[in-house]
């Protein structure tokens, strides 16, 4: 999924069909593998709300193993897409707050925008 929209190819039938395997698994997802599909799905501006409310979901589960581009990314897609999780926004603002010095400028400003435009304080 992440090459197609890296790419600048339109596929909307295989992210439905990534949407729907995906969400069968994401169970079985890292806080990495995560944040690339909600970037993915971010990058090629394909909503899937129902897989994005099952990762946002995992992606708070996973929370003690979060990196800080991994925050971004989530943050990024999540709000390119208008796709508004209030508890997910609020969790990473706090990660992003108690590790601001791992942050590299370029993941705070992916963050900072995403936080303006779903209206998460940061």
């Amino acid at each position: 999924a992440w090459a197609y929209p890296t790419a600048r190819h339109d596929a909307p039938a295989l992210f439905d069909s990534v949407a729907t395997v995906a969400a069968r698994q994401v169970g079985q997802l890292n806080a990495h593998n995560v944040a690339q599909l909600v970037w993915a799905f971010g990058e090629a501006r394909h909503s899937a709300p129902a897989l994005l409310d099952a990762l946002a979901g995992r992606f708070l589960s996973l929370s003690g193993r979060w990196t800080r581009k991994d925050c971004s990314d989530v943050a990024w897609g999540y709000a390119t897409l208008g796709h508004a999780v209030p508890e997910l926004h609020a969790a990473i603002a706090g990660f992003a707050s108690t590790s601001m010095n791992r942050f590299q400028v370029g993941d705070l400003a992916a963050l900072l925008w995403a936080f303006g435009k779903v209206g998460q304080e940061a």
